[in-house]
């Protein structure tokens, strides 16, 4: 009789856990075939790096992933895959933040998205999970579409992160030995945040230095940006405050950059060229929050359409938004002092990178990217050298020598464009192939998969079970808050 209750209780188990696997396999989008990377010529193309003059009528061979040569064309090269079309490096989004895990399949379909939109290098600025790294294989190996991806690993704060997924240093030690382990975990730069105390962050910036990682993030608030050099700044963190103390709930306000006068733009202007600091500024971002303040002043994006209806319930748990007439105000009011600096800042020389924080509020991968390059357009006084921030200037910080330029050497992540294209950011969303490392997308390829990936993510299945598990989590984290 023992023996067969166990039997009973083991058939059982065995089936639940059936159940369980195969409803976590409903919940995967369906694949989208990689193609092979393979040796191509692509002639016959204008090659346009933006930023610099045009180079018509030129063959690039790719080899093992790599261009290889970049010559004029010639009669007896290849039949052109696009005869006439215009060339031109992949778009780079160097601040995303790749989903966790626990969004099942939404690596996958953010992944899918950045190729859709032209993206083709992204760099995660803090991790959600220790998963990236399998994501940025599997996309690398040819079992995932998606763009070729950087990773910075967890950021480094302080004595009480302000993500779960943060380091906790506290001294000097603890960031050398944090650099280290990073650098051996295959990350490509180095994040700072704004709790982290200034002994961590000179023994980071020092150690991160003699490792070869770019240093970036958010400018601890214990640290003056006098005292700061070959950093990437983040937002506006640490800019408006060089006389003033940051706040201490917040990690710059946008009434502070609006307050900031014409003296005060051009001192931090100076000292920025003088410490080689660049800044990454994520207007796109700030703009997409206030969807959620007011959804008819502020409607939703094209894109929003593309992404789970969970995401809706999980954005609150993620960050706050402005939630008075005032606080809109402030935040409209900060976002054009911010586009007129970062317009000052690049005229004065200063590399202002295109990024976008994607996983926040409203953010979209891929269409996010396009729509800061409006706002960089207006910043900076036309498309091309928003095109380049995306491109050129991202790919030094990113990948120097590798990406960001058609260039021999570097890896053929590349947009196809029509023949007789204008150069403008509307031209660059109608692209016609898309190549990330020697494999080629038609298309009609990426759209395809993103309609199906629309019907899965957007079916009743998947909305009943992930929109039940947002509830879930949206209300012990209400509870949690409530403590």
């Amino acid at each position: 009789m023992v023996r067969r209750i166990g039997f009973w209780s083991l058939g059982i188990l065995g089936a639940l856990t059936l159940a369980l696997l195969l409803g976590v396999w409903m919940l995967l989008p369906p694949d989208v075939p990689v193609p092979p990377r393979s040796n191509q010529m692509i002639a016959m193309v204008t090659i346009w790096n933006p930023g610099e003059p045009l180079q018509p009528d030129q063959t690039i061979i790719v080899k093992d992933g790599l261009i290889t040569e970049i010559r004029p064309s010639r009669p007896d090269d290849d039949p052109p895959i696009c005869p006439g079309c215009i060339a031109m490096p992949g778009l780079i989004d160097a601040h995303v933040h790749t989903p966790p895990k626990l969004a099942i399949g939404n690596q996958r379909l953010f992944s899918l998205l950045y190729l859709k939109y032209g993206v083709t290098s992204v760099r995660d600025l803090g991790q959600t999970d220790d998963s990236i790294a399998d994501l940025q294989a599997d996309i690398l190996a040819g079992r995932i579409a998606g763009p070729r991806m950087y990773h910075c690993g967890p950021v480094l704060d302080g004595e009480r992160p302000s993500w779960p997924s943060a380091l906790r240093i506290v001294d000097g030690p603890q960031a050398i030995s944090a650099v280290k382990t990073l650098k051996a975990g295959g990350a490509s730069c180095i994040k700072t945040y704004t709790g982290l105390p200034k002994a961590a962050f000179v023994a980071a910036a020092a150690e991160a230095k003699r490792q070869g990682l770019p240093l970036l993030g958010h400018t601890p608030h214990a640290v003056n940006l006098r005292d700061v050099s070959d950093f990437e700044v983040q937002h506006f963190n640490g800019i408006p405050y060089l006389h003033k103390p940051p706040p201490e709930n917040a990690d710059y306000r946008s009434q502070d950059v609006s307050a900031m006068t014409g003296s005060d733009i051009a001192e931090v202007i100076a000292l920025m060229k003088a410490n080689r600091i660049s800044i990454l500024p994520t207007q796109a971002n700030q703009k997409a929050r206030l969807t959620a303040s007011d959804r008819q002043r502020f409607p939703p994006t094209e894109g929003l359409r593309h992404l789970p209806a969970f995401w809706e319930q999980a954005w609150p748990m993620i960050v706050a938004h402005p939630e008075t007439a005032e606080a809109v105000a402030a935040d409209l009011d900060g976002i054009a002092a911010e586009i007129a600096f970062v317009g000052k800042a690049q005229l004065a020389g200063i590399d202002v990178l295109a990024g976008t924080d994607v996983v926040m509020p409203y953010v979209v991968p891929g269409e996010s990217l396009h729509l800061q390059l409006a706002m960089l357009s207006e910043a900076f006084g036309g498309d091309e050298a928003a095109l380049a921030a995306a491109t050129g200037v991202n790919g030094r910080h990113v990948d120097r020598g590798k990406v960001g330029r058609i260039a021999v050497g570097n890896f053929a992540d590349l947009l196809i464009l029509p023949k007789g294209a204008r150069r403008d950011l509307a031209t660059v969303r109608s692209w016609q192939f898309v190549m990330v490392g020697g494999r080629m997308y038609p298309r009609a390829q990426i759209e395809a998969a993103v309609e199906r990936h629309d019907q899965h993510f957007r079916g009743a299945y998947y909305e009943t079970v992930m929109n039940g598990l947002a509830r879930t989590l949206a209300s012990a984290f209400g509870r949690e808050e409530s403590h």
